[in-house]
């Protein structure tokens, strides 16, 4: 509930109406009448604050010769005798060293007393007046705590899961460092039920103790968080920067305790790999990705789509995990950075919250796991719902990248294609992201763009492309990278990327208030500025990036050099996103060499990479699937149609073994291209000789579709004439009749002649040409369904061949007799299909063959 900052408490009377008279409440919580659990008055300045340290046992790392310690700062209701309640933990190395939430607030004991006093970020002033204890865990090294920071290794995060195991009664406590006050062996107060929630390095810890599969973890909210810290500062074996677990280690760590941990973080840049970028057993001991089998909580996660501190990469193999164990969770995806939910959503998102803790926390029945699992942020900051992400119906396209010429910008289609084998770039000495995308159909001496054409309709990716790059290099070894451009001819507003959050506090707006505050004892209030995803005008959008070291292609863990001038695959991941290209757009594909602006440390210089381009694709994941991809217009799969000629007879002349054929040139249309070409062999006004000569007719659009026709050129000789009757019987002067003209013959010599020569006419001639025409494609219900009519008896054969398939995928042959008739092909593999029809007439005519291109699609 938000209210303006005067009014901090509220007697929340409705709820007491839910009580019998005169009964006590058996919990330590009432109902509000929307059924979560209701504030309770003056709950926050009666809470107990309490802090704990909790010993680690064997763990040393600031080598002191006493085990390390945790400290973890408590509050929570004074509650009656016997009630208990569900802590809320927050893990973090950042209470101390760098602040919490948009306002930077830090945990602080203002009177020295021992006991925490200032409490960061909303989440004790909401939740302890309804019935939750809230716990801020301080990491080893920080805050409170001893030992030092080991960049989330093992011991990092099983101290964050002592404080389950301290909750549970399965660890001690202590009331003083250093086990020197108060032991206390159990939470007395705890009802089993624990959450953990926070934010980046936060969530990180919340994920790393999930992982462990811990007893009395019920549920977790991580916001932005790590689940691999190898894919913090690495993409495909190439790092961001330099020795840093040591840094960041350093940085969270209290400035008195970072030289006795200096040997201890020794061993950080020793293990790291930095010579290499490649992953090894000290980022394997870093991966909680690799254990999200053993998670039993439930997880409410949230990222922002536009994070370029913890990039999508990591919520999306976290969540595909949990999917894979059937993990119960839902999912919020905001249009944002680096930011908190609570700084972009701020009602729904404690609304939400106040549910998720109520039900998995208290048990309460509400709808909280009956809404749609996923909430996304669209660009232009409304919100819609989804049943799952990615998003249903989504399915990977393949789109070739195909060059035009050596110097142009190629395209992007369905098919293979284009006007060159290959094109080529260098990598050049510097070269910012802005000046990769900047005019994409300028120089591209150093990259290679590829557009599609403008979208008719709106075409949305969700999920994670890839770059399949088919190439050569001139060295063993370059980086290699890859990015997604949304062009417009006009301006278009998307969600600015300011700083590493996306957000900006909103100056003109007063702040909103959460829960109650005790200012008596010199804590934050609970009152917090509002902020706005500040809107940017731009004619070109980074979509996502991906990198790759060209040794790591194979393996992460076992780099291979690449052999120069060896055409090679290099498979470029591109960072998961969910983003919808609007109709009048292009979607670019811009490749490059090194690309330090990702950022990412500059590998070899200088490599010129020759790519294939007729085998080079992108893979995108398309809601709808290829029949959205192609109904959006930006990739031409629909090959041109046109009119096969009828098949021609003609005569030679007398004494000649061939004869000129000539016959109208076909009019070819196109659904994009405007000017298709078309192109038969032999060519017509060709010379052919005597017998059936097969002419195949094609054409082809500006994305490289292509339609094939035949049809038959006969050639027939011309006969000789009759021979002179020697004897003369009577009749000889009689004549004949050609072509309706009475011609005398002479008087026959008196010399024998000899017999005339035998001519053995062509079987085709004086007979009905064969055709199969009204043809038409069917490609629904996973099948192919061909119709077309036949003028004569004929064995007819259809083949379906998926695209990029070496051979074809189905075959159906049958004898059919003439008039119209059909085949079918069922079975079918959604997807783009090459039909060749065939075929041969039962009365010995010439073979025949049509070749058509068709969507096979599910529905």
């Amino acid at each position: 509930m938000v209210r303006a900052r005067a009014s901090l408490v509220v007697l929340v009377v409705a709820a007491c109406a839910l009580l019998a008279p005169g009964a006590a409440s058996a919990l330590p919580y009432t109902l509000g009448p929307d059924g979560t659990t209701a504030e309770q008055v003056g709950a926050y300045a009666s809470a107990v604050r309490q802090r704990v340290y909790i010993p680690q046992s064997g763990v040393d790392r600031d080598n002191n010769g006493v085990d390390d310690e945790i400290a973890i700062e408590i509050i929570r209701p004074a509650t009656a005798a016997g009630d208990k309640v569900p802590a809320i933990i927050d893990p973090s190395p950042y209470y101390s060293c760098c602040g919490r939430g948009n306002e930077t607030e830090y945990l602080g004991d203002a009177d020295a007393d021992g006991v925490n006093d200032k409490w960061p970020l909303f989440l004790d002033n909401y939740f302890v007046p309804r019935g939750y204890a809230v716990v801020y865990a301080e990491a080893l090294g920080t805050a409170n705590a001893t030992g030092c920071v080991m960049h989330g290794g093992a011991d990092d995060v099983r101290a964050m899961a002592s404080v389950i195991a301290w909750l549970q009664g399965n660890a001690s406590g202590y009331l003083g460092p250093s086990r020197s006050v108060g032991l206390v062996t159990a939470a007395s107060w705890h009802n089993g039920k624990a959450a953990m929630i926070g934010k980046s390095y936060d969530g990180t810890l919340t994920e790393g103790v999930s992982a462990l599969g811990v007893h009395g973890l019920t549920t977790i909210v991580p916001e932005s968080a790590i689940d691999d810290w190898y894919r913090y500062s690495r993409m495909g074996g190439i790092r961001f920067n330099t020795h840093y677990p040591k840094t960041l280690s350093s940085t969270v760590t209290d400035t008195a305790d970072r030289a006795a941990c200096a040997p201890a973080w020794a061993t950080l840049d020793a293990d790291d790999g930095d010579a290499t970028g490649d992953r090894n057993a000290f980022w394997e001991d870093r991966s909680y990705l690799a254990h999200v089998g053993h998670v039993t909580a439930s997880v409410l996660a949230v990222h922002g789509l536009q994070d370029d501190n913890v990039k999508m990469d990591h919520l999306a193999t976290w969540w595909a995990g949990l999917a894979a164990n059937g993990v119960p969770r839902k999912l919020w995806l905001m249009r944002a950075g680096h930011a908190d939910p609570f700084d972009v959503r701020r009602d729904a998102w404690v609304a939400t919250l106040h549910k998720w803790f109520d039900h998995w926390l208290y048990g309460l029945d509400n709808d909280v796991m009956d809404q749609p699992r996923v909430d996304v942020e669209d660009a232009d900051g409304a919100w819609h719902a989804e049943a799952d992400w990615p998003a249903p119906q989504t399915q990977d396209v393949s789109l070739y990248l195909r060059g035009v010429s050596a110097t142009a910008a190629g395209t992007v289609g369905l098919t293979s294609g284009g006007a060159t084998d290959t094109v080529a770039w260098t990598d050049p000495t510097t070269q910012s992201e802005t000046v990769m995308m900047n005019t994409p159909a300028g120089a591209q001496t150093g990259r290679r763009v590829f557009l599609s054409a403008p979208l008719r309709h709106d075409l949305r990716i969700s999920g994670t492309p890839v770059v399949d790059l088919k190439a050569s290099l001139s060295t063993t070894q370059s980086n290699l990278g890859a990015l997604l451009v949304d062009y417009a001819p006009t301006t278009f507003t998307r969600i600015a990327q300011v700083g590493s959050e996306g957000i900006r506090d909103d100056t003109a707006s007063s702040e909103t208030c959460w829960g109650q505050q005790d200012l008596s004892r010199g804590d934050y209030d609970a009152c917090y500025k509002q902020v706005v995803q500040p809107p940017t005008t731009v004619t070109q959008w980074r979509v996502t990036k991906g990198i790759l070291d060209s040794s790591n292609r194979l393996s992460l863990t076992t780099p291979a050099a690449v052999t120069i001038g060896t055409p090679t695959a290099f498979p470029i991941t591109l960072l998961p996103q969910d983003y919808t290209f609007a109709a009048g757009h292009q979607i670019g594909v811009i490749l490059v060499a090194n690309y330090t602006g990702y950022p990412s440390v500059k590998g070899t210089a200088g490599a010129t990479v020759t790519m294939d381009t007729k085998a080079s694709t992108i893979s995108l994941p398309v809601t709808g699937g290829s029949s959205a991809a192609i109904a959006s217009g930006a990739f031409d799969g629909v090959s041109p149609t046109f009119t096969v000629p009828d098949d021609q007879a003609v005569t030679a002349a007398p004494g000649a073994s061939s004869a000129v054929a000539t016959w109208a040139t076909p009019t070819v249309s196109d659904d994009q291209d405007a000017s298709p070409s078309l192109a038969c062999t032999p060519a017509s006004g060709s010379s052919f000789p005597i017998g059936a000569t097969t002419v195949s007719c094609t054409a082809a659009d500006a994305s490289g579709n292509t339609t094939t026709g035949t049809f038959v050129v006969t050639v027939s000789a011309t006969p000789a004439p009759p021979a002179e009757n020697g004897g003369g019987d009577g009749d000889g002067d009689a004549g004949q009749t050609v072509g309706g003209t009475e011609v005398a013959h002479p008087t026959p010599s008196p010399t024998p002649s000899a017999p005339p020569p035998s001519v053995k006419p062509s079987p085709f001639l004086d007979t009905v040409p064969f055709r199969l025409s009204a043809l038409t494609l069917s490609g629904r219900h996973r099948q192919v369904l061909a119709t077309f009519v036949l003028s004569k008896d004929a064995t007819v054969t259809v083949s379906v061949k998926r695209r990029g398939a070496k051979r074809a995928s189905k075959t159906a042959r049958a004898v059919l007799r003439a008039g119209r008739r059909s085949e079918r092909i069922k079975g079918l593999k959604p997807g783009r299909y090459v039909v060749t029809i065939t075929t041969l007439p039962n009365d010995g005519g010439p073979r025949r063959t049509y070749t058509r291109s068709l969507t096979v699609r599910a529905g």
